[in-house]
């Protein structure tokens, strides 16, 4: 949720690095500058980030969220707490436009900021596409506010089965269903499968009566990862009594089930949609080149198409891999690495250096297939089980080791420990 507009107060920096975005590209480039400018100060030289919210939120653990104990704050990172030793101001606002001629940023309530060189990192929102009944059955799962409501909503129906006198009504107001075969969506309904029969028989239900499913378009699911990966996350979702049903689109929704675009039909009391993401659609108003899918392109340096002073990073950017070519995924190492990459480069033509071109180098990907086990690869080695669940995991708290020291890592670990899963 967004806050009212606040004014930035002016100041008279010569050289102010304006930061659009508070995701994991813009922090990771604000903590990165900012720990650079208080090591060695440049004069005139301010870093200034700007975002609608001051909690940063972890996506990929928003299934914890979404079934384990209402303690969402293990995955929310307030940023005036990481930032407040280091020379970064923060401005929670709403960019309105961006005039590139002039270098200044325009915020709500028409305050103007100049820049020297600007970032835009804005990210990326849930795509939900124009089927009928599905914007007003389904929750998207894009914040802690999402995954509260799928747990709101699961602790409804455990309620109205309760009351429900036969196991054929019981399993309808038990019908959870995922839309979305990619890693949100099989790590949603892996937690659905796992801890939902816990949660059942907590309050005297009948695990036998939930009725789970994950639905894809496509043919197969997890496509980003390799085949064989693909079926042991199958076998386990099986295994925890999750139905997958693949390669057909949904045609309509209603709310009490949805129909697929081949006539079956799949029991959804509650669905949860996971079905992909797009680039910011405010970006896509402020000036910039677009590409067919509304990410601004950029050069090999990360800078916008024709703006030596701009430069776009993570999932509103369409950066090209140099080897083949191919825009890369909305994947949040990408965000990381490229902010990281861009920090050197920024620092570099504050001291009047060369830049260097980002080179992606994508070191491994996990997904989680319930709260402890997991499936992925890494360093071209393939995992399953509980290594894979455990490396996950280490990410993610390395990822707050990076953005707010050993502390906050040690603290968010502590926390993923004592979720008693």
């Amino acid at each position: 949720m967004s806050l009212p507009a606040v004014a930035c107060p002016p100041t008279s920096a010569d050289r102010r690095i304006v930061i659009v975005g508070g995701g994991y590209a813009g922090t990771t480039l604000a903590v990165r500058l900012g720990r650079a400018l208080k090591r060695r100060p440049r004069p005139g030289v301010e870093v200034l980030l700007i975002e609608t919210s001051p909690c940063q939120q972890a996506l990929s653990e928003l299934d914890l969220v979404a079934v384990g104990p209402e303690r969402p704050e293990f995955c929310e990172l307030w940023l005036p707490a990481v930032l407040k030793d280091l020379p970064v101001r923060t401005c929670f606002n709403r960019v309105e436009h961006i005039d590139a001629e002039r270098r200044v940023v325009v915020l709500a309530g028409t305050e103007e900021i100049s820049y020297w060189r600007l970032i835009v990192a804005t990210g990326a929102v849930p795509f939900v596409p124009p089927v009928p009944g599905l914007a007003e059955h389904a929750i998207t799962m894009w914040s802690v506010a999402d995954a509260q409501k799928l747990q709101t909503r699961a602790r409804e129906q455990s309620k109205l089965a309760a009351s429900m006198p036969t196991s054929e009504l019981r399993r309808q107001a038990l019908s959870f269903t995922v839309c979305g075969g990619g890693a949100t969506g099989v790590e949603v309904v892996g937690t659905l499968g796992q801890l939902l029969p816990k949660r059942a028989a907590e309050v005297g239900l009948d695990p036998h009566d939930l009725n789970i499913h994950l639905v894809e378009g496509r043919q197969e699911i997890l496509y980003d990862l390799k085949p064989a990966q693909r079926a042991r996350a199958r076998q386990r979702l099986s295994k925890i009594g999750v139905e997958v049903v693949t390669g057909s689109m949904v045609e309509r929704v209603n709310d009490s089930s949805l129909t697929l675009a081949d006539g079956r039909e799949v029991p959804a009391s509650t669905l949860v949609w996971c079905g992909g993401a797009k680039a910011d659609p405010h970006a896509a108003q402020w000036g910039f080149a677009l590409d067919n899918a509304g990410r601004i392109p950029v050069s090999a340096e990360s800078k916008a198409e024709g703006f030596d002073d701009v430069y776009v990073l993570g999932d509103v950017a369409a950066f090209r891999h140099p080897k083949d070519g191919r825009v890369l995924p909305m994947l949040a190492q990408f965000a990381i690495t490229s902010a990281e990459h861009a920090s050197r480069n920024i620092l570099a033509e504050l001291d009047c250096g060369p830049t260097t071109p980002f080179i992606p180098n994508q070191h491994g990907e996990f997904v989680s297939v319930g709260p402890s086990w997991g499936v992925g690869w890494m360093f071209g080695l393939n995992l399953s089980g509980l290594p894979a669940i455990f490396m996950k995991r280490l990410t993610y708290v390395l990822y707050w080791w990076q953005v707010g020291g050993l502390k906050l890592a040690w603290k968010r670990g502590r926390e993923l420990l004592a979720m008693q899963r």
